[in-house]
């Protein structure tokens, strides 16, 4: 971070302890074959990955971060213009280099965003859950700019079904999503919609560390076609579209999440 970056995080406020936090949740039972870092999406939190994490290998070091788009801080993190500040700040508190990274939804954006502008290390592969990504400008209309706009909420609601064994009263649900896009405010729905419409820009064809990238079929804010053409770009890439799955697969399909972790990680090795 520069200087004159860090200056201006200072003078917004945004510099102080707490903004970014990591924590080891699964510590290999001896010398650890994979680190796995978790880095969860707009409006989430570290716990959003319990079910993955407990599906882990004993011989995995595993560590969740929690961000400063997680609501706590409200929008006052959407204030720097980069949110890869916030990744940069996330790996430097890691001990050890990471095997995978994983990231979801608004995570694997800024992610991606980051290691455009920083390079990738080549022991590094990476899991790439629900990102979002168009191939080309002119995807970029005044129809799909007012589909995530609009329909912002019900993208956050889809978030909190996930989480619930039982269905929850419509009338509530909306409320309660709206109350949560309110959390986010306007400058992070900005954030997100400025990464999101910059995947076109992206040189992904210089990312050439492995990668999975995974959708939902039922998920209607990262589309499965998206997360097709994504991979197709990618030198590296698989992908799996999870059936019956929404937005939220470390929730829907944490099994399956796991596996493909664990296939990630595999490839890596053969890689290196």
């Amino acid at each position: 971070m520069t200087a004159r970056r860090a200056a201006r995080l200072a003078a917004a406020g945004l510099s102080g302890p707490g903004w970014v936090t990591a924590e080891q949740v699964r510590k290999a039972s001896g010398e650890p074959t994979m680190r796995i870092g978790f880095l969860h999406g707009l409006r989430e939190n570290t716990r959003c990955w319990e079910r993955v994490v407990a599906l882990l290998p004993e011989d995995v070091d595993a560590w969740v971060f929690q961000l400063p788009w997680d609501g706590a801080h409200g929008d006052d993190w959407a204030l720097e213009r980069d949110p890869g500040v916030w990744i940069e700040r996330a790996l430097q508190q890691a001990p050890e280099p990471f095997t995978v990274l994983v990231a979801h939804s608004f995570g694997a954006n800024v992610l991606l965003d980051y290691l455009d502008a920083n390079g990738a290390p080549d022991e590094l592969g990476l899991v790439l859950l629900a990102p979002f990504y168009r191939a080309s400008r002119e995807a970029f209309d005044w129809t799909l700019i007012s589909y995530y706009l609009n329909d912002f909420h019900h993208f956050l609601a889809s978030g909190m079904t996930a989480r619930r064994t039982r269905p929850i009263d419509p009338d509530v649900l909306l409320g309660m999503s709206e109350k949560v896009r309110g959390w986010v405010g306007p400058y992070g729905w900005l954030r997100f919609f400025e990464l999101f419409s910059r995947t076109p820009m992206l040189d992904l064809e210089a990312l050439t560390l492995p990668c999975a990238v995974v959708g939902g079929e039922l998920d209607v804010a990262s589309y499965p076609a998206d997360c097709l053409a994504l991979a197709d770009a990618l030198p590296n890439a698989t992908v799996e579209i999870l059936p019956g799955c929404g937005h939220h697969l470390m929730l829907d399909a944490p099994q399956r999440v796991a596996v493909l972790i664990r296939e990630l990680a595999q490839r890596r090795r053969q890689a290196a």
